[in-house]
This record gives C-alpha cells, sequence and structure tokens, in this order.
C-alpha cells in the first residue's frame, strides 16, 4: 500500500471591486475554519496572512477559527487573506465487535452536545417516531446506527435544495437533500434514539464541499459515516449519470470498492476536513463581537449566516474564498486568475456583466461543456439584451454538464430561453419552454411557479 505524504494547502479569500460608502469608516470581518488534525488526517498549519485580529478556539466542537478585521482599506480596490497548511489525509477503515460496544456517559458534556434537538438538527416528533419505527426492538447502538443508515440511503433521494429548505425538519419530509441533508437528517434520527452524532465538513481535493456524519461508540471512538456517497454507490441511484462517472468519482476520492456498506465506518482519503459540528458559536474575546454559525465550509461566504462582513462599503463589493493545493498555492498570480473565476458568480449578482463574462469564459476555456457557466453566460446576454447569443447559452446549458444539480439547471435553462422568445415575440417557442419546466415538476426557487406565471402571461407583459 501506497504511503500518505503531506499535501501543501492555502485557502485564498479575495475582496474585490471595493468602493467605500461616502462618510463611511470601512471595515471587514471574515471568519474561516482552519482544518484541523483528526481521525483519518494529521495537519500542520503554517503561514497565516494578514496577521489576524484573533484566533478563536470553539471548545465544543474542537474547532480552530481565524479572524480577521480589516479597516486600514484605504484606495485599494483589491485586497486578499490566506491560511497556509500542510495535510496528510489517510483513510479510516474500522473493525468493530458490535458485542464490545459501550454504553457512553450521559453525564459528559460530549454526550449531552451531541444528543440535543438543535437548529438544521432538530428532532421532531416526526423524526423521533420514525427512529422508534426503523430500529424496532434493536438495544445494540451500532446495529441501531446501520439500520438508520439503511433507512436513509434507502429512501432520501439526492436534490439540492434551497437554503430556506435546509435542515433535518423540511428534509425528512420531503426525503430529499444533497450531502448536507442526507447527514443532518441521519444525524438527527440517531439523535432520536439516544446515539450522539454529529456533522463533519471537508473539501474535496478537486475544490468542492462535502458533508458526512460521524457516531460516537464507545470504546471506537467517532466512527464515520456517509450516507449520501453510499445512496450514490447504490444501484439505481440518479445521482451521476453514468457508471462511468461512478467510477471517476470514487478513483478521484480514493473510495476502494463499489460498496454501499463500505461507508458505514469508513472513509476515503482525498480530502481535508475543515469544521466539525453546526451551529458553531464563535466569541472574539478582544472584540466581544458574538456569532454563531449554523453552518461554514469553512468560512465567508460559504457559512450560514454568511461568515463576512463589509461595513461601509458598497453592494458591489465581491468576494469569494477557495483552495489551491500543490506548489502553485503561494503563486498570487495562479490564484488572482482562480479568483477571476471563482468571483464569476458575484460579480453577475453585482451586476459586473463584463467582469463576469470574463470569468465564464474562463471556466469555459477549461470545462466546454459546463452548463452552470452557460447558464450563467446567458443570463449575462439576457442583461445586455443580446437575446439571440442568450438562447444559444442556454441550449448548450442543457446539452452542458452538472452532475447531480443538472436538472435543477436544465429547468432555469428552459425557463430563461422561454422569456427570451416572449421578448423576441415568438410566442410559441416560449410556451414550449414553459412547458417542459412545468414537466419537470422541479420548483427550486420557483422555477415551476415563473413558468406556470409566464404559461398564462408572456413574460415582459407583467412587471419584469
Amino acid at each position: 500500500m501506497q504511503e500518505a505524504e503531506w499535501i501543501k494547502g492555502r485557502y485564498w479569500y479575495f475582496i474585490d471591486n471595493i468602493e467605500v460608502e461616502e462618510g463611511k469608516s470601512p471595515e471587514v470581518l471574515l471568519w474561516v475554519a482552519l482544518p484541523m488534525s483528526h481521525r483519518g488526517q494529521s495537519v500542520k498549519i503554517e503561514k497565516i496572512y494578514p496577521e489576524p485580529m484573533e484566533l478563536i478556539h470553539d471548545s465544543v466542537n474542537e474547532n480552530e477559527i481565524v479572524f480577521w478585521r480589516e479597516t486600514e482599506l484605504g484606495n485599494k480596490e483589491r485586497i486578499f487573506f490566506y491560511c497556509d497548511f500542510q495535510v496528510l489525509p489517510e483513510k479510516v477503515e474500522t473493525d468493530i465487535d458490535p458485542r464490545k460496544i459501550e454504553a457512553c456517559q450521559k453525564g459528559s458534556a460530549e454526550y449531552k452536545r451531541y444528543i440535543e434537538s438543535e437548529p438544521w438538527i432538530e428532532i421532531t416528533p416526526e423524526i423521533r417516531k420514525k427512529a422508534a419505527e426503523i430500529v424496532d426492538k434493536e438495544t445494540n447502538q451500532y446495529f441501531q446506527a446501520k439500520k438508520i443508515f439503511d433507512w436513509v440511503v434507502e429512501n432520501m433521494s439526492y436534490e439540492y435544495p434551497d437554503l430556506k429548505e435546509r435542515g433535518a425538519k423540511n428534509s425528512f419530509i420531503k426525503l430529499k437533500g444533497d450531502c448536507g441533508e442526507f447527514s443532518v437528517v441521519f444525524t438527527a434520527l440517531c439523535r432520536a434514539v439516544g446515539i450522539p452524532a454529529r456533522t463533519v465538513t471537508c473539501i474535496w481535493f478537486t475544490g468542492s464541499g462535502h458533508q458526512w456524519a460521524e457516531i460516537l461508540l464507545p470504546p471506537y471512538g467517532w466512527i464515520p459515516v456517509d450516507t449520501s456517497v453510499a445512496e450514490m454507490l447504490t444501484p439505481g441511484s440518479k445521482v451521476l449519470d453514468s457508471e462511468e462517472a461512478v467510477i471517476r468519482f470514487m478513483r478521484s476520492r480514493g473510495i476502494p470498492k463499489k460498496d454501499p456498506d463500505y461507508l458505514f465506518g469508513n472513509l476515503y482519503p482525498n480530502r481535508v476536513i475543515v469544521c466539525i459540528g453546526n451551529n458553531i458559536e464563535v466569541i472574539s474575546n478582544k472584540t466581544g463581537i458574538k456569532k454563531t454559525f449554523q453552518f461554514m465550509q469553512p468560512g465567508g461566504a460559504t457559512a450560514f449566516p454568511p461568515a463576512i462582513e463589509l461595513n461601509g462599503l458598497k453592494e458591489k463589493t465581491v468576494h469569494a474564498g477557495f483552495y489551491v493545493f500543490g506548489d502553485e498555492r503561494e503563486s498570487l498570480e495562479f490564484a488572482s486568475e482562480k479568483a477571476q473565476k471563482e468571483l464569476a458568480h458575484a460579480y453577475l449578482d453585482a451586476g459586473l456583466y463584463d467582469k463576469a463574462e470574463k470569468g465564464f469564459l474562463k471556466i469555459l476555456e477549461e470545462k466546454p461543456d459546463d452548463a452552470i457557466s452557460w447558464l450563467k453566460l446567458g443570463q449575462i446576454h439576457m442583461n445586455k439584451e443580446d437575446y439571440d447569443n442568450a438562447i444559444a447559452a442556454f441550449q448548450k446549458c442543457i446539452k452542458g454538464k452538472a452532475g447531480s444539480i443538472k436538472p435543477i439547471i436544465e429547468t432555469w435553462a428552459h425557463n430563461l430561453s422561454g422569456n427570451c422568445y416572449d421578448i423576441k415575440g415568438m410566442r410559441e417557442l416560449a410556451i414550449t419552454e414553459y412547458k417542459k419546466v412545468i414537466d419537470s415538476n422541479i420548483n427550486f426557487q420557483g422555477a415551476v411557479d415563473s413558468a406556470k406565471k409566464y404559461l398564462k402571461e408572456p413574460y415582459g407583459e407583467s412587471n419584469e
């Protein structure tokens, strides 16, 4: 077996298009969770730039949070922050004898913290009832957790949720969600029968984020359980569009075999853990500022609520964070080019269409079939009133790739194509596009509601 190697990493955070509001004192507050040593990885934290206001220790979940407070913005149009680290990732493979499982110490702070109902991990009466039904007469917590694992994998399906719909309560009702929702539903069901459970957030070395759960089974400690990847490896799963895609996914993550049960107690190596738990309370001793983040991946814009405040700055200030692994982590030129792509969505939201277009075109140079970038490029053309190129971009979006969220992307590509056809006076083509959205029955961010509205009243004739 090949010996694991230390991997260099840097988390960059860029803030661009900075404009100070007249008469205001500008201030940037930024919180970012650092990778930590944990079962399955060792971590060495190196340089942090600029000097942070404070390093905050989350004693409940054992997270380490960097807190920056920058007030000297001067005439700068762009600033950046970064954290350097090295990680030694290793797979986790457990060999548990269920007969040796011991009872948790119910009086311990750890037990009390990870057995309670909390925001996003709500133990509703319905969840408590279902958990009791799933475990039935089983009393061994290992087998109880395995029954819950099997039930979640069998009954939940992957669908990217709106932010407002996240949490165990909502996702249990729908039995749909992304990796985070699979994890919080599993966690809530485990807690409902007395098994301490929590979520773990990571970043793949490919750059995107992921979440699984852990359960506490003394004397074996915290055991990893990844229900969403297990569902992906289950025959009939629709998360990825082909067997080849599943194999590529497994290889890129280091998953050794296509066996859903492998994800109950074992963990692949090609990732870096960045945060433990939900509802992370962060208190700055130097400033007195208190924050609670229901979710951090690892912070800034990828947190809820956002772990960044831009005080005294105009709304068109944009920002985003990302990881760079390997020797290129220290190259500002490389990071700046990557930032242009990572900020493309923020540029679009801020109405900076030229900058956004450059960013999405750079992405499409590397991934010419990236459906999300084609969708956003189409939106840019719409805002520039270039409807023919917008329609062409939406069609490329429909033919492109977007993994498990492709159906959601397609519904909005059809919706926006319909809008463009309406503006061009091509009503029959518009109706065809709206009907495709309605037939999909995917109402992400009101896609179906919008299509029904424009089926009755053409886009552009209402109050758009």
